[in-house]
């Protein structure tokens, strides 16, 4: 996806695909996320479908935590 991580994304608010990848890593899971961060989709919104992109290929490659389990019980 992030094959050229120094490309613009966001040309409005000059974020590359880099800043969005980096904000996914410390922990954003929406675009919406991304936006708050960086700002990125939030001037003429022409990239959010690129967001979007980025967003879903990084949840889609993301490592899950083994550690993580969910106590169906206390309703989590």
């Amino acid at each position: 996806m992030a094959n050229n991580p120094g490309r613009l994304v966001c040309l409005c608010n000059h974020v590359t695909a880099n800043e969005i990848i980096n904000v996914l890593k410390a922990g954003a899971q929406t675009t919406f996320d991304v936006q708050q961060f960086t700002a990125a989709g939030t001037g003429c919104t022409r990239c959010v479908r690129e967001i979007n992109a980025i967003v879903e290929h990084h949840l889609a490659t993301k490592k899950k935590d083994p550690q993580l389990k969910f106590d169906f019980e206390a309703g989590n």
